[in-house]
């Protein structure tokens, strides 16, 4: 549920429109392309976390793996990415409460919902993950009900309304308006969509059964994220012309969602779909907040964090490590809320910068991973990602070439992206000068086992 809720964000409640302006219907195919490659991750991460259900997930892993410098950026990395997606969860959770509330203030609603994300956090694991399960259900509830109304409305079975078919699939320029050059940058922006699937490792190490918990927890949510995603997508292109969708401001009103309710006489639409919308937000919200937080667990245990975050409480929930996470959130939604036009674009441009360098650094150590274990004479895990000498270096190679399409798809990628990578390997040497990082071998602790 962890991973789940993390990728089953507020962009794909309100249309997913920047995405499809490109791709036009083709999009359906752009989020197919995107969400096998999050596939492959998911399926390296369940595997070499299963081996390893160590804290700190596959950032511990990348350090034991890949050294110290890898194991730094990829945790660190993580955790920063994180907190922005929780700086702009709760941001995005008071915008919606001022649908209902206009008088109050963007700042109070933020510190409002902070305030709730942390004390979920800060209690024990137990309080956490019913929390984030009933906020994952109503997700899903949400999706599956649209997705069913909209077939429905496509289909012409809801009584009194004419069937809308599948005209709007070809009628306005097609079904690639945009050439296959539309699509492709569709997919660059798509693959965003399916940020936070890594949040399934982290937590292994709370895991009772972790060999056979992670690797189940992948293969059901990633298949439940391109069900929901390629049928949703589609059902919302066949609900209307993509050029609506794609020239909307992503105002609730103007949600696919609302549309499919308005059409079958829904009341409050709206008001439902606001709801929703605030259960996503902190639902994504949480689950960030989580993460980050035990990746800084994870970090402070090999000295590349402040030690006293290594400490838990009684109920074993890492509370300095989520106060570390705190600061981050609060500076994260103080920029955004000073300066939502700049700021807030910033730190989405490093945030999307972020998710590809989890990915690059997940397959880079999944294959340093397989091959210290072949020399070592270990047998591969039982559930493993097939075809790993291909399908790793060509996800490598598909998430550079991201990066590369976002120059002129999403520039403040690089304007924000560029100098944020320096910064993490600055920091990471001006740690190695202060003191010796510890890392674990965890190949020669399996050895041993």
């Amino acid at each position: 549920m962890i991973g789940l809720s993390g990728a089953l964000g507020t962009g794909l409640f309100l249309g997913s429109g920047s995405v499809i302006s490109f791709g036009g219907p083709s999009t359906v195919f752009a989020y197919l392309a995107a969400g096998l490659l999050a596939l492959s991750v998911v399926w390296a991460l369940a595997e070499m976390v299963s081996v390893h259900p160590v804290p700190g997930g596959h950032g511990a892993v990348a350090a034991s793996y890949l050294g110290p410098y890898g194991g730094y950026v990829t945790r660190w990395n993580f955790a920063v990415t994180m907190l922005i997606a929780v700086g702009a969860e709760v941001t995005a959770s008071a915008t919606y409460l001022q649908f209902w509330f206009p008088s109050l203030p963007l700042w109070a609603g933020t510190v409002l919902c902070s305030l709730l994300i942390v004390a979920l956090n800060l209690f024990s694991v137990h309080l956490y993950g019913s929390s984030e399960y009933w906020f994952s259900m109503i997700k899903v509830i949400a999706i599956v009900t649209f997705i069913a109304l909209g077939l429905a409305l496509v289909l012409g079975l809801f009584p009194g309304v004419e069937a809308i078919g599948t005209g709007n699939l070809t009628e306005h320029g097609g079904f690639f308006p945009k050439g296959i050059s539309g699509l492709l940058a569709a997919i660059c922006l798509a693959v965003f969509s399916f940020g936070g699937i890594e949040n399934v490792s982290v937590g292994a190490a709370e895991s009772e059964h972790p060999e056979r918990d992670v690797p189940r927890a992948a293969h059901t949510m990633i298949w439940r994220l391109l069900l929901f995603y390629v049928l949703a997508i589609l059902v919302v292109l066949m609900l209307q012309p993509w050029t609506e969708t794609a020239g909307s401001h992503g105002t609730i009103d103007e949600s696919p969602f609302v549309r499919a309710l308005d059409i079958t006489g829904v009341s409050g639409a709206a008001h439902i779909m606001n709801a929703i919308l605030i259960v996503a937000a902190l639902s994504a919200a949480n689950g960030c907040l989580y993460s980050s937080s035990r990746m800084i667990h994870s970090l402070a245990n090999d000295r590349q964090a402040p030690s006293w975050a290594a400490v838990t409480a009684s109920n074993g929930s890492p509370r300095r490590a989520v106060l570390i996470a705190m600061v981050g959130m609060v500076l994260a939604s103080v920029l955004a809320i000073a300066s939502p036009a700049n700021a807030f674009l910033w730190l989405y441009g490093c945030a999307t910068i972020g998710i590809l360098v989890t990915w690059v650094m997940t397959m880079i150590t999944h294959m340093a991973f397989r091959a210290k274990r072949k020399a070592a004479g270990l047998p591969l895990p039982e559930h493993r990602l097939l075809a790993a000498n291909i399908v790793a270096p060509v996800a490598i190679a598909v998430s550079v070439a991201i990066f590369i399409g976002l120059y002129w798809l999403l520039p403040v990628a690089w304007y924000a992206g560029i100098p944020y990578l320096c910064i993490l390997t600055l920091s990471y040497l001006a740690v190695r000068s202060v003191h010796s990082m510890h890392t674990h071998d965890l190949l020669e602790e399996d050895l041993c086992r």
